[in-house]
């Protein structure tokens, strides 16, 4: 029995056994992500300095910590850095977002450490 092959539109066939799909090219929105801490690591006070990387050219990195309010953080040589100081003891939440020229906005996933 002949083996049959379907030729979608936009593909193309290099042979009856193997269709190639010509690759696409797919635009990637920024991202954000914490970098340190790391999830679930306990860090000590009285102060802590969250580094965050980001996609080059983003305008704009700012954290917010348990749900709190959007605080900027400063660059310095490609990476985005918050200074933190006077928090309390026990868990505690972070997510980061950037922002590129064009408006666009990127969440990081939200990261859990504790303070002891």
């Amino acid at each position: 029995m002949a083996k049959r092959t379907k030729v979608l539109p936009g593909m193309d066939h290099g042979s009856e056994d193997k269709l190639t799909v010509p690759p696409k090219m797919i635009p990637s929105r920024p991202a954000v992500r914490v970098e340190c801490p790391r999830e679930s690591e306990a860090i000590a006070r009285p102060a802590y300095t969250f580094h965050i990387a980001a996609t080059p050219g983003a305008d704009h990195v700012e954290v917010s910590i348990d749900k709190g309010y959007w605080m900027p953080c400063r660059e310095a040589l490609g990476v985005w850095w918050y200074d933190w100081s006077g928090f309390g003891e026990g868990a505690h939440e972070l997510v980061a977002r950037s922002r590129m020229g064009d408006g666009l906005m990127t969440y990081s996933d939200l990261r859990r450490f504790s303070v002891v």
